[in-house]
């Protein structure tokens, strides 16, 4: 589980006075208690963990969660996907829903930028996996949640400084205020982050600024405010056939006699993005409460590629209303939730050719309009602290009408048949602190704008929307006064009608439905404090460690003449494993090392190329220390891959031309200065 995340290890604590996953508050399915209690499989991510590694990027720290994979094909690109979800994920985060709190950051087209985020500003991240469409609508991938750090009682300002730097020509600055009263509270970061990246055409830049605002504005209201904006450039090297990446692994795709290479054409991604969200929160009496968000979001893209010219200007609009009814009836814990969630998104897409980086004029523009609604509701019951049984359900309605002005032609909607999609789970507490849970639920994920309308222009209205049956049971708990914590989960879900990228002779990518998948795996966290005291030299030793064994593959899959049924699922490693240790010592020294194992994995349907298997090593040494309860510093370095393994952290999989490898990084370094009062 999320304990897995690596934790950043804090100088001089009381003796087992450590918070254990039982005591971490989840918001998942609506529930508000610890891990243990919730029937379902779900991580968090302290942000102890999103600062042990360099400080820049969120792939490493997601990518310890047992069945959670993020890479990073260059600079600030993406992509996330959870049990195997990253089939559809050209770049970007699709099929896997985000929020920040209450608040939708994923839009009603099926797209997150979530590389507009910078961690810094984060408390808590929450991942729940698996669907989880009876409270979240579609999606088969699973949902992430967001939120700021808490507000700590009787420290009424904080500031924080950070300046770090790195191979490559990194840099980052960040510079956050966090303060207020028990009833009014928030936060305003500013950070900045640039690279010139590992190979040729990669460099990046991001600038981005967040604000948060908790206002108790009444003994029965609050009121929560988000205010996001993100500018984000980045050059995208594209992917190399093998040969390439072995002759020399830094360089950007070549040219061909009929395709220019991503230098020549500018190949990058420009992104600006405004986000508002407000919450309100009011409790009609101690049983009945309600929840209501509205959002409105803006962004302007571009994205010339190595064979098109896409411009994208986007607005959004967001509602999310919930209400919930908590009752405690002697033994008996009631817990009713019910309410909707509307989203809409108005496009203007443009799609030309790339004449070095500057647009042709072959333009092809279209107007559309997407929109995703639900109603859900959802009734936990609780019995002697022992036994939860969940039952939730959604109805979802999904759909798109894209209107071609240039040249001009008739309007096209998509509609989806609507869905209703139930989860059933239970948890049964076999002792105060080992828990075990099962449940039942249907996955619904309607196609993304980005794959019903591809950048290259196209218009693809025979897709179909992917569903199917994901069951799992699991065992989670701690022991040794909570030094001790583990999970393992099993699971099987059956997906039909599932979407998989696909790419043409002129290098432009489209979508199929592949028929049905099968996927079978077992996920397995555990964590132990060999050592929690406060004298001596050794003050803190936690070993930990998480798995993933995944058995995926194409069920029924024809294309053509071609029959891959049998075959692996695309782009999936069957086995990643992870080990970690955490060591902090008298004067506030500390020591982070982790490993990471990821076997081969399919890059075609037809499993006729795979890449290789890797082993990543990454550690992290640094002092920390409080002078006078006035100020602290912290001084960090560390490195990352240090073994220097050729590996592709982001593969093109079914890429025409076998240019299948986005190499990552070779061993490289990093350093810091973080200074807090």
């Amino acid at each position: 589980m999320a304990i897995l995340a690596m934790i950043n290890v804090l100088p001089l604590v009381a003796q087992d006075s450590i918070r254990s996953m039982n005591a971490i508050e989840v918001r998942g399915f609506e529930t508000r208690t610890s891990q243990q209690n919730v029937p379902a499989s779900i991580s968090t991510i302290t942000n102890r963990d999103l600062q042990r590694f360099s400080n820049t990027t969120l792939v490493p720290v997601f990518n310890t969660v047992a069945g959670v994979r993020m890479e990073e094909r260059s600079p600030g690109s993406y992509r996330l996907s959870i049990r195997g979800s990253l089939l559809r994920s050209p770049f970007g985060v699709r099929n896997v829903k985000i929020y920040w709190k209450d608040i939708p950051l994923t839009d009603a087209g099926g797209n997150t930028y979530l590389n507009l985020v910078d961690f810094n500003g984060l408390g808590q991240v929450e991942i729940l996996k698996g669907p989880a469409g009876s409270v979240y609508g579609a999606g088969t991938g699973g949902v992430v949640t967001l939120s700021e750090p808490g507000w700590t009682e009787g420290k009424k300002n904080r500031f924080m400084a950070q300046l770090n730097g790195g191979s490559f020509g990194t840099f980052g600055a960040v510079a956050k205020w966090q303060g207020g009263t028990e009833k009014l509270n928030g936060q305003v970061l500013q950070s900045h982050y640039q690279s010139n990246g590992y190979r040729q055409n990669s460099r990046m830049r991001r600038d981005m600024t967040l604000a948060n605002l908790n206002w108790q504005t009444g003994r029965k209201n609050k009121l929560e405010a988000l205010f996001l904006y993100g500018n984000l450039a980045y050059r995208t090297p594209g992917g190399l056939t093998l040969a390439q990446m072995n002759a020399d692994p830094t360089q950007a795709r070549p040219g061909t006699p009929v395709t220019p290479g991503a230098v020549q054409q500018q190949a990058a991604v420009y992104n600006k993005t405004v986000v508002i969200g407000f919450t309100d929160r009011y409790s009609f009496n101690d049983d009945w409460s309600n929840s209501t968000t509205v959002t409105g979001s803006f962004t302007d893209f571009e994205n010339p590629f190595i064979t098109n010219y896409e411009k994208r200007k986007e607005d959004g609009f967001g509602l999310r209303t919930k209400f919930q009814y908590l009752k405690k009836n002697g033994n008996t814990v009631i817990n009713w939730t019910t309410g909707a969630e509307l989203q809409y998104l108005y496009s203007t897409i443009d799609s030309t050719g790339n004449n070095g980086g500057v647009p042709d004029n072959n333009l092809v523009r279209d107007n559309v309009r997407s929109n995703q609604q639900f109603i859900f509701t959802q009734l936990e019951l609780r019995f002697f602290n022992k036994l939860t049984l969940q039952a939730g359900l959604s109805i979802n309605d999904y759909g798109y009408n894209i209107e071609r002005t240039i040249p001009p032609s008739p309007a096209v909607d998509l509609g989806f048949d609507m869905q209703l999609v139930p989860r059933m789970a239970a948890l049964y507490r076999i002792t105060e602190n080992i828990s075990l849970h099962a449940s039942a639920s249907k996955g619904y994920s309607a196609p993304s704008l980005a794959e019903v309308r591809p950048s290259a222009g196209g218009i693809y209205s025979d897709l179909q929307a992917e569903h199917g049956w994901n069951y799992e049971t699991g065992i989670k708990g701690s022991g040794w006064r909570s030094r001790f914590n583990f999970d393992l989960t099993v699971f099987s879900f059956r997906l039909e009608d599932a979407i998989v990228r696909r790419i043409n002779a002129s290098g432009a990518e489209y979508f199929v439905n592949a028929g049905g998948t099968r996927q079978n795996g077992v996920e397995a966290s555990m964590e132990s404090y060999l050592i929690n005291n406060t004298h001596g030299s050794l003050r803190q030793l936690r070993i930990w460690g998480s798995a993933s064994f995944f058995d995926f593959i194409f069920s029924d899959y024809k294309v053509n003449n071609n029959d891959y049924s049998g075959n692996k699922l695309t782009g999936v490693p069957s086995k990643v494993i992870l080990a970690g240790l955490d060591a902090s010592f008298k004067a506030g020294f500390y020591l982070n090392a982790s490993f990471n194992y990821t076997s081969s994995l399919p890059l075609t349907d037809a499993n006729d190329v795979f890449a290789n298997d890797y082993r990543l090593w990454q550690g992290r040494i640094g002092w920390r220390h409080k002078w006078k309860n006035l100020l602290t510093t912290e001084i960090f370095a560390g490195i990352d891959n240090a073994g220097n393994e050729l590996y592709s952290l982001g593969n093109d999989i079914n890429a025409f031309g076998r240019r299948y490898y986005n190499p990552a990084p070779e061993r490289n370094y990093f350093a810091g200065l973080r200074v807090s009062f």
